[in-house]
């Protein structure tokens, strides 16, 4: 359960958004969480992404706007390495670990070479990812790689609530991630109704790695921050927020 804003994210691309003017252009947009604040602030956004149960829930949610926020939406079913568009955006987007959807170096170059090819001149690339925070990773290795772990409760609206919990395994070798993460719906008498699970398979990369990549794929101001607010990083745990352009 992602909510409307994750550490300030929401907030922080619907301003680059509304400072670019549009079109902006989102990577792995998914069910439209950051897509339809960026619309309902006065921008147009091209939605992309490769999961068409994704982009079907997206199209059910454009369907509930007004009008003149429905048409501020294009939604595009493509893949981020080898998308295609006659549009050139002063804008890219990447929110909430898309990026790391790109599983190889082969498959991040990929997708930076197709970012770079449809900016804007003056355009630019922003994007966040989480920093591989050692002490968190040392939480989900040798006996404890894979346990089951409680991540919180949640309220529903008839009285019951749903249970989420995940499992991790990390791969330091080829520094990927695979996590599981199960919602355990309950009516308000407390019986189990639902059982649901979603396999996650993402990269992670450290902030020379980001570097390299982009510098790699021809992007030359490249700057890096440990959240949305714009503060140095300097924490394990901290958010790392990118943004890049080729000028």
């Amino acid at each position: 359960m992602t909510p409307a804003s994750f550490r300030g994210d929401a907030e922080w691309y619907r301003a680059k958004a509304r400072e670019c003017g549009g079109p902006v252009l989102e990577l792995g947009a998914g069910t439209g969480r950051i897509t339809l604040q960026i619309a309902q602030s006065g921008v147009v956004v091209h939605a992309l992404d490769a999961d068409g149960a994704m982009r079907a829930v997206l199209r059910r949610k454009l369907a509930a706007l007004p009008a003149h926020e429905r048409d501020r939406i294009v939604v595009i079913n493509g893949d981020m390495r080898t998308f295609t568009s006659t549009e050139r955006f002063p804008l890219i987007i990447a929110p909430f670990r898309a990026f790391l959807h790109n599983l190889t170096e082969q498959d991040q170059l990929a997708c930076l070479n197709q970012i770079r090819e449809h900016l804007a001149p003056r355009g630019r690339f922003a994007f966040n990812v989480f920093h591989p925070s050692l002490e968190i990773m040392a939480h989900h290795v040798g006996a404890m790689a894979g346990v089951w772990r409680w991540v919180g409760t949640f309220p529903r609206a008839d009285g019951g609530f749903v249970v989420r919990s995940e499992a991790n395994r990390y791969d330091t070798t080829r520094q990927l991630v695979q996590s599981q993460h199960r919602y355990d719906e309950y009516g308000p008498d407390g019986t189990l109704t639902r059982s649901s699970l979603h396999d996650l398979r993402l990269a992670y990369l450290y902030p020379p790695d980001l570097r390299r990549l982009l510098t790699q794929a021809g992007f030359r101001s490249i700057q890096i921050y440990g959240g949305f607010d714009g503060r140095p990083f300097e924490n394990d745990t901290d958010e790392l927020v990118i943004e890049a352009s080729v000028e």
